[in-house]
């Protein structure tokens, strides 16, 4: 059975799953097609409408839909809706926050002067300081503060960019009240998301452990991590118990593909398909592929990244600290079997 079929719906994230920018992923347009699945695609930017994420998914060869596109100003605007129907709110927003805004239960207004019921704070380029002064203002004369996503950094062409988690910051230090927030890793986006669906069974992808598969393990969603984004085998290998992913890919070809996932031995290796990998007390993996030894610099099929991933997550559960088993863990490449 391939790994796409215990599912009956797919969440996707976009940057670094789908496109690298404005550049097509590895594999991901060929893949994309061959998926028969409903499917959302999931973005923590407020500041693009529906439309936008469509043609850019478009201009990588991938066909969507903008209503399968949920973004965190989406999920942001619905919980201000719910928490206070038809009451008042002040967005600190652009297009993304404002174009959900238009079919919400909610009275738009421009000033903290107008006592909105809430703040709705979705990141665009052009905020500036009488914006988060004006939400400032609201919150500390009550209105509660509703933030499309709190991500520090905000990846563009030309490396990491403040994002609006960094701008959530400057507002939440000016007025002790902390943000709740409608991305992710939140889990709402993707409980909305699955709603969206209709989906009993989904499955989410992300390249992201710290946002996508965090927040896909939040909402007990199974996630798959590929490694054509952010982070890296190594850092799957070292992630923490919140952040590690139920399914570990190299690029979307895998979803299309029988899951070989790694069992225990007997004395205590984990093994699939002729690979094997143990860690031992001093924190140094040993990874085997029909068993020869793979060198530190060599290249390992998948399912010694499985292994080597198993293994070393239960070395750290049973008290290994993660400080010396990453002295022991160089960088290395997996290899996908569908290449």
């Amino acid at each position: 059975m391939n790994l796409i079929e215990q599912f009956d719906g797919i969440i996707f994230d976009l940057d670094g799953v789908l496109y690298l920018g404005s550049k097509p992923a590895p594999h991901a347009a060929e893949a994309f097609g061959t998926i028969t699945l409903p499917v959302m695609f999931l973005t923590n930017n407020a500041s693009r409408s529906a439309d936008e994420v469509v043609a850019q998914l478009a201009s990588v060869g991938i066909t969507g839909h903008p209503e399968e596109v949920l973004s965190s100003a989406m999920v942001a605007v619905h919980m201000a809706e719910e928490r206070f129907p038809g009451g008042k709110v002040l967005p600190i927003a652009g297009p993304g926050v404002m174009a959900a805004l238009k079919d919400a239960n909610l009275i738009p207004v421009h000033s903290a002067d107008d006592a909105p019921d809430v703040v709705v704070h979705g990141f665009y380029p052009e905020v500036g300081w009488k914006d988060l002064s004006e939400a400032a203002l609201a919150i500390e004369r009550g209105a509660a503060y509703i933030a499309s996503n709190l991500d520090a950094t905000l990846p563009m062409e030309r490396g990491f960019m403040v994002g609006q988690g960094s701008l959530v910051r400057a507002v939440e230090n000016a007025t002790g009240v902390k943000a709740a927030s409608g991305g992710k890793p939140e889990p709402e986006i993707f409980r909305t998301a699955t709603k969206h669906l209709g989906a009993t069974a989904p499955g989410a992808v992300g390249d992201r452990l710290n946002t996508d598969v965090r927040g896909a393990n939040a909402a007990e969603i199974p996630s798959c991590h590929v490694l054509t984004g952010v982070n890296s085998a190594r850092d799957v290998v070292l992630a923490v118990p919140e952040e590690r992913p139920h399914y570990l890919l190299v690029d979307l070809r895998e979803l299309n593909a029988p899951y070989r996932a790694p069992v225990r031995d007997a004395d205590g290796a984990w093994s699939a398909a002729g690979a094997r990998a143990s860690v031992n007390d001093a924190g140094v993996p040993t990874v085997t592929v029909d068993g020869m030894p793979v060198g530190a610099d060599a290249p390992i099929p998948v399912t010694a990244y499985r292994a080597l991933a198993k293994a070393a997550w239960e070395a750290v559960d049973r008290g290994l600290p993660r400080e010396t088993l990453a002295s022991h863990l160089p960088e290395f490449t997996v290899v996908s079997p569908c290449d």
